[in-house]
């Protein structure tokens, strides 16, 4: 599968709040759309337009956000 350019990765929003961490992601690549979820992920089905933002309890981000 070949996905679209862009950023892959949001090593640096870790920790940071969710929501602001999702609307970075979606604003430095525009090919992606981010869900912000709370941990574990069931669903391991791939997509090259998603982005899991996984929070702990507070609504920080606690996994590297990626596309997947």
């Amino acid at each position: 599968m070949e996905c679209p350019p862009g950023k892959w990765a949001w090593p640096e929003l870790v920790g940071k709040d969710g929501n602001v961490a999702a609307a970075i992601i979606e604003k430095e690549n525009k090919n992606v759309y981010a869900i912000v979820t709370k941990g574990p992920i069931i669903d391991a089905s791939f997509s090259c337009y998603r982005v899991r933002v996984i929070v702990d309890e507070n609504g920080k981000v606690i996994v590297i956000p990626n596309i997947g």
